[in-house]
């Protein structure tokens, strides 16, 4: 089990760089009024931690379920 958590907090992390990284190459500045950096950033921030939440939980589910089908057969 521990390794589990390990594995879930190293690709927490790392996903969610990749995701927040990957979010600025959104055009943003269309969206908000001109001088709201700080509700952009915040906006970043919540996406990136909200999807990097999403993908490794699917990640995990996955390696779970596999490692399950391998003690079936």
């Amino acid at each position: 089990m521990n390794v589990y958590a390990l594995t879930y907090i190293v690709l927490y992390i790392g996903i969610t760089g990749v995701v927040f990284n990957s979010l600025q190459a959104v055009r943003t500045e269309q969206w908000f009024k001109e001088n709201r950096t700080k509700e952009i950033q915040m906006l970043f921030i919540g996406l990136s931690m909200s999807l990097g939440y999403l993908i490794t939980n699917f990640l995990i589910d996955l390696i779970k379920y596999t490692n399950q089908i391998f003690i079936l057969f």
